[in-house]
């Protein structure tokens, strides 16, 4: 169906005013009215309010004008005639109550005609007074005969009856003086053939005798009578109709309704009541006395019929809040008991129905218990972490901003911390996700145990967590709890039988100092954890604004490094290792270089940690591999490269295929090839890295352990994998000979080398005095500026050719 102009200019005022709406605010009458409505203005008039209450009229269009049949600018909305004024009033009240367009309907009656009006109203923000509601003709109003309206949609039959007496006066039978349309058709009579028919003429015998009884007793006590009487219909069938009879006098007036169709309702209903799985009850209006209750009903509650039919609605209330009992009380589901005790949620439907002569309420009560549990446990895992039952991301990001909110308001100091756990992913990899599972579970237990009752302790995602530390009074609190945090998580968590150590580092933000919303907070947060954790871990930084600069550069650097190896900006440099007495030229270690466009050369401090943070470093690994080995195939046989891994390389389980790939495309022979690995490759995942320097050792390569003398296990290390080389670390060769114990390592690397028939290097010699005391101690290679700075590739066969030269 086509709506009607006016509908679709009601629904265009209705999506005009949402399309200036912005956010929770109303939109401003400037926004909606002043040169926006075009034709609508005619159809509208402006009401300004007082406390919510409608008041005055401001202005009214010319239609609108029409409509209230006289002038109403400036005139106030009490003086509109009432059926005007009501409807305006409760639209206008329900607009400003519920910040939404509001809907009315008014009713005019002129004539004998009633003229039904839909109204719509529309909230707006003024700014220079009190709120104002635009009122709008929603269509253009129905028309309906009032006489038309009452006596032409009836079934109802009306008839008038006179008494007819006896001699002595008293009532002996009645007689129809005036019957409508209804009559004749519901008593089965041609039209105006019932007109002065007695009631033993339209009645079977007896049931004339019983209704003269009843009549005869109606004019003797003029009291009103409603019964029911069973005729016949056409088809033969019972037509069942109920008598209301009122008298004036000898007079009798009656109204017939046909009720054979609630009969069947009423036997449909009680089919369909009693039958019904769903509980069910008839009430009686205003008291809530139980009149019938349904076997489902006596089940779910377990009250037996006797005892329902004894309660009341307000009975089944779970505690003492009756508004639990009818759901017309309040919204949503309701508490209710069952016998037991037991409290149950239920959705209650009611409507009003009359009830064996009286005004009863029929409710069915849907039990919505399990679904209710259902939806909070749905609820709980929307904004909880599933392992861990903590806040996730989404409810800490609510939380924060409430913090936000709440400093706002009252300048309560908050703290944000982020942290996670120090070689999580090594307990992962090697016991498996189950211990990591149970790493996190129990870590996230100690968090919660290490703050107070109010903060928050969040799980982010992985092994990342964060923590809202609330009503801070003193900067104490701080230092207290990160302190706290990093003890108690370097306890040892016992995994699988056996003692593991993680810890922890920390990055602070400070609310609402370091950030005006949850995510920038949780950013500055995560920035100060990064600092915290190349500061060496176990310890915490708070934010810096300088951070933000520096995490601008490292993205910067990032891409800069992403964009010079897929440009072939980056090279190789080859720096000798010589033989400490003879002099020649055992192997070359190639060094990878970044010499950046704009800024020049880029330190290896600085890049290859970022390609190994970015996971660049296994790509760029596998080019300096296959470019090393390239390289030195074209050098003497008797000549290595070194190519140092990092330990990020060795999480790539395709480590020793690329290894073995370079070899096969440079032909050059696996023990020419030497890997040098720093002692923490060995820390981390210690069992599946052994296992790859095993097979890279099996393939023929050679294996240094480079830094030799730093760390906290290197001897254990010589023990557990067979080294062909250790690289004595240049902190202690730079104070050989000068310092004792410098001197003293040396000579325990270089005795302990000698001893295991393990090569030692000596790297960082830059003087011929350190040169000379390596050579009393017995080292037997040397790499350093005193010989040569890393060169380009072709300056290096130079060198080889310069040394043969020498020795031949």
């Amino acid at each position: 169906m086509t709506a009607s102009p006016a509908a679709a200019e009601t629904r265009s005022l209705v999506q005009h005013w949402r399309d200036c709406r912005v956010g929770h605010a109303l939109p401003t009458y400037e926004a909606v009215v002043l040169g926006s409505l075009g034709r609508l203005t005619d159809r509208t008039a402006l009401v300004v309010s007082r406390e919510g209450q409608a008041e005055t009229v401001l202005w009214a269009g010319a239609q609108f004008q029409d409509w209230l049949q006289g002038d109403a600018q400036g005139l106030p909305v009490s003086q509109l005639s009432d059926e005007v004024c009501q409807p305006v009033r409760e639209i206008v009240a329900a607009a400003l109550d519920s910040s939404e367009p509001a809907f009315a309907r008014c009713d005019r009656i002129s004539e004998g005609v009633v003229t039904t009006t839909g109204l719509v109203g529309v909230p707006l923000a003024n700014g220079w007074g009190r709120p104002l509601v635009l009122i709008g003709l929603a269509d253009d109003g129905v028309r309906t005969e009032l006489v038309q309206a009452m006596f032409g949609a009836t079934d109802q039959g009306m008839l008038a009856l006179s008494t007819v007496r006896d001699p002595d006066g008293a009532a002996v039978d009645f007689k129809i003086v005036a019957a409508n349309q209804g009559a004749h058709r519901l008593l089965n009579r041609a039209p105006g053939a019932l007109h002065w028919q007695r009631l033993a003429d339209v009645l079977p015998g007896h049931a004339a005798n019983d209704v003269a009884a009843i009549f005869s007793d109606l004019v003797e006590t003029g009291r009103r009578r409603v019964f029911e009487l069973t005729h016949l219909r056409p088809d033969g069938g019972p037509l069942y109709l109920k008598v209301e009879a009122g008298s004036i006098g000898d007079l009798i007036a009656l109204t017939l309704t046909d009720v054979g169709d609630i009969k069947a309702r009423d036997a449909s209903f009680r089919l369909l009541f009693e039958n019904n799985p769903v509980p069910m009850w008839v009430t009686e209006s205003g008291s809530g006395r139980f009149l019938a209750v349904n076997d489902a009903a006596i089940e779910h509650y377990g009250f037996a019929r006797e005892a329902f039919l004894g309660m009341r609605l307000s009975d089944l209330a779970a505690g003492d809040d009756v508004s639990n009992a009818s759901g017309a009380m309040r919204d949503g589901p309701l508490l209710h008991r069952i016998v037991d005790g037991t409290p149950i949620e239920v959705n209650l439907f009611e409507r009003a129905v009359p009830f064996e002569g009286r005004e009863a309420v029929i409710g069915a009560a849907i039990d919505v218990t399990e679904r209710r549990r259902a939806e909070a446990r749905i609820a709980h895992m929307a904004h909880h972490d599933a392992l861990t039952g903590l806040p996730n991301r989404v409810l800490f990001g609510e939380h924060l901003a409430e913090a936000l909110a709440r400093q706002e308001r009252s300048g309560e100091a908050a703290l944000l911390f982020c942290l996670d756990l120090d070689k999580f992913k090594i307990v992962n990899d090697t016991l498996g996700h189950a211990a990591g599972d149970a790493l996190l579970s129990a870590a996230a237990g100690r968090l919660v145990g290490c703050v107070r009752e109010g903060d928050i302790v969040s799980r982010l995602g992985g092994d990342e967590f964060a923590i809202l530390v609330r009503c801070v009074e003193s900067p104490l609190l701080l230092h207290s709890l990160t302190l706290r945090i990093i003890d108690e998580l370097s306890r040892p968590f016992r995994l699988d039988g056996q003692d593991c150590h993680i810890g922890t580092s920390i990055g602070v933000a400070l609310l609402p100092q370091d950030g005006r919303d949850p995510e920038m907070l949780l950013r500055h947060a995560d920035l100060a954890l990064y600092r915290a954790k190349a500061a060496g871990g176990g310890t915490f930084r708070c934010f810096e604004p300088e951070m933000e600069a520096w995490a601008q550069l490292r993205r910067s650097r990032e891409n800069d490094l992403r964009e010079a190896f897929a440009r072939g900006q980056l090279s190789l440099v080859c720096q000798p290792l010589l033989n400490s007495l003879g002099g020649g030229v055992t192997a070359f270690e190639a060094l990878l270089r970044w010499q950046h466009p704009e800024h020049g050369a880029i330190s290896p401090a600085e890049f290859v940690p970022l390609a190994e943070e970015t996971g660049l470093i296994n790509p760029i690994g596998a080019w300096v591999l296959r470019t090393a080995c390239a390289e030195a195939a074209t050098w003497p046989d008797h000549i290595r490269v070194a190519v140092n891994l990092s330990p990020v390389q060795f999480r790539n389980r395709d480590l020793v295929d690329t290894v073995k790939q370079a070899l096969a495309e440079s032909g050059l022979a696996a023990n020419r090839l030497e890997i040098e690995i720093t002692e923490s490759v060995l820390l981390a995942e210690e069992a599946a890295n052994l296992a790859a320097l095993h097979a890279l050792r099996d393939l023929g390569v050679r294996i240094a352990m480079d830094d030799f003398g730093t760390g906290y296990s290197s001897l254990g290390y010589l023990r557990s994998f067979p080294f062909d080389k250790i690289k004595i670390d240049r902190s202690f060769v730079s104070q050989v000979g000068v310092n004792a114990h410098c001197t003293a390592i040396v000579r325990a690397a270089t005795g302990l080398g000698a001893s295991l028939g393990i090569v030692t290097t000596a790297e960082g010699v830059e003087t011929a005095s350190q040169l000379a005391a390596l050579q009393a101690e017995g080292c037997d290679e040397v790499q350093g500026f005193l010989f040569s700075r890393p060169v380009p590739a072709e300056e290096a066969r130079s060198l080889i050719a310069g040394t043969i030269a020498r020795a031949a």
